[in-house]
């Protein structure tokens, strides 16, 4: 009796034991990792280049388009809220900008670049907006039937010139085309062969930015920033990041996520760490890298996900570039997250995706 008695408490334990197994490891939160994507601008621009006299000048560019938003490239900041009214915030921005933010959801998302009221940069998601001579979802081969693409591209200015080279890459994710004395940067989802954004923007901004390889015989002008201008540049960047994310989503159909500022703290750590640690490598990534940052949190979460990246020029150039990488992309897309958070440190970049457990329940609490 006594025997029979001990297995069968013996067996209540192993079973119990089991339920808890099983309990943990299918409330085991799913975490998913990409690698660090860094932008290959990896030379330095060269002085004293050799001039491609074939490669097309200001002169060579294309007619200014009449209509569309280039057209308030130069133009006084008031002509531009005159019709659009005023922006939704304004945030400090790099290469002496600031940039003047336009949410209108899926409709539309704009980015004015301003310097001493005068629009020096736009940039546009969305098809309900003007982007004339070229339209958010156009074709890649449509452009390529009526425009000439060129791999170079030479810019005049009173310091020196300037010789823009795009890579294999640049030529089927990011043109850059010259219309007079304005240039158009189209941003292409390689995965659609669509337009998903276009910036326009002048001689000046195009040299301050560098987007892409450059030789250059002259000057090449250097752009400062102060700590407390880069602190507030970056905290710019993260909002913009968060922004144009959604229009994505929204645009492929997907809800928009929610702001949250707990994982957002834990996005700027991962970011500054990078930058302290100059070279980071995550050839060995493995789960435990985020779970152990997210457990800093308190949060009890579901599923998580997370978009490093690093060398980019501002927030519309770092998302393009996750939205280009299949990893990246389907982490920005997928439907199983709710909340996002993202840290920005110069230009290191970090976004994570997180679907909270209980949310109700933990706000009750």
């Amino acid at each position: 009796m006594r025997g029979g008695a001990l297995l069968k408490t013996l067996m209540r334990i192993l079973v119990v034991i089991v339920f808890v197994f099983l309990i943990g490891f299918y409330r085991n939160p799913s975490i998913q990792e990409n690698d660090v994507l860094e932008n290959q601008l990896t030379e330095k621009p060269r002085k004293e280049m050799t001039p491609d006299t074939s490669a097309p000048a200001i002169s060579d560019g294309l007619t200014r388009p009449k209509s569309g938003l280039s057209v308030y490239i130069g133009k006084d900041i008031n002509a531009y809220t005159e019709q659009w009214g005023e922006p939704d915030r304004v945030d400090a921005g790099d290469y002496y900008l600031d940039w003047w933010i336009y949410n209108r959801g899926a409709e539309g998302y704009m980015q004015i670049g301003v310097t001493n009221g005068i629009i020096r940069s736009v940039y546009v998601m969305g098809e309900g907006v003007d982007v004339s001579p070229y339209y958010i979802g156009q074709p890649i081969d449509e452009i390529y039937r009526f425009t000439m693409i060129n791999s170079e591209v030479v810019v005049e200015s009173e310091d020196g010139i300037y010789q823009f080279e795009l890579s294999e890459e640049d030529l089927h994710t990011r043109l850059l085309i010259p219309f007079g004395e304005v240039y158009a940067q189209l941003y292409i989802d390689q995965y659609t062969g669509k337009i998903l954004g276009v910036q326009f923007l002048d001689i000046e901004t195009l040299i301050n930015q560098r987007p892409y390889e450059l030789a250059y015989r002259g000057d090449l002008p250097e752009v400062t920033i102060a700590e407390q201008e880069q602190q507030q540049i970056d905290a710019a960047y993260e909002r913009q990041i968060f922004d144009m994310s959604n229009i994505i989503r929204l645009n492929e159909g997907l809800a928009p996520l929610e702001w949250e500022e707990r994982i957002a703290v834990i996005a700027r750590s991962h970011s500054q760490k990078m930058q302290e640690d100059v070279f980071y490598s995550r050839e060995s990534s493995t789960d435990a890298a985020l779970a152990d940052r997210l457990d800093e949190t308190m949060l009890t979460y579901e599923i998580a996900g997370e978009n490093i990246a690093s060398n980019y020029t501002d927030a519309f150039a770092v998302v393009h570039a996750w939205i280009n990488s299949e990893k990246h992309r389907a982490t920005m897309l997928s439907d199983d997250f709710t909340q996002m958070g993202v840290g920005v440190i110069s230009d290191y970049y970090t976004q994570i995706f997180i679907k909270i457990e209980n949310e109700e329940e933990e706000v009750l609490e």
